[in-house]
């Protein structure tokens, strides 16, 4: 019986660091608002997960990790609550210390963050909102955003990954 319970907390405690890890560096003078996405996008981004409590504030000069999807409670800033969607038709919001959030951890990784900045002075900002990482489902990933003509974004941003961890930055 020792040997099952043994077991089981190894199992339970490896799928914990399964998690992968979305570390988020606002290097502008700008405050940064993040909408995370995590999915499985081998099998047409099912399970898909994302923040409920939108916006996840990151100020100016600030940085923030999440260790997965599970205890992110913990973190400041908190993610209360993920919607879990498993299937068409078949999503759910599930607290952030929901065993499922462990399996899915293990399963899925961070697709893309849907992100604006804004004004600490509160001065409006044209062009100051966009998405990175995976899109859409089975769309190519958006490594970077670089200001244009076209799109005169009031900052650059990054997306990588690097030693099995992703990173978002945004810098003047």
């Amino acid at each position: 019986m020792k040997k099952i319970f043994l077991s089981l907390f190894v199992m339970s405690t490896l799928q914990i660091y399964a998690q992968k890890t979305i570390n988020i560096f606002n290097y502008s003078s700008y405050n940064l608002i993040n909408s995370l996405v995590g999915a499985d996008q081998t099998n047409n981004c099912y399970p898909s997960i994302s923040g409920t409590n939108y916006p996840i504030p990151v100020p100016p000069s600030g940085a923030v990790s999440y260790t997965g999807y599970y205890n992110s409670q913990l973190q400041s800033p908190s993610i209360n609550t993920w919607d879990v969607i498993l299937a068409p038709n078949n999503g759910s919001v599930q607290p952030s210390n929901s065993p499922l959030l462990i399996a899915l951890g293990a399963s899925t990784d961070w697709m893309m963050n849907k992100f604006y900045v804004s004004d600490p002075s509160g001065a409006p900002l044209y062009y100051s909102g966009a998405s990175i990482g995976t899109i859409g489902c089975g769309n190519p990933l958006v490594t970077s955003l670089t200001p244009t003509p076209t799109t005169p974004y009031p900052f650059e941003a990054f997306w990588f990954v690097a030693g099995g961890q992703t990173y978002f930055v945004i810098q003047p």
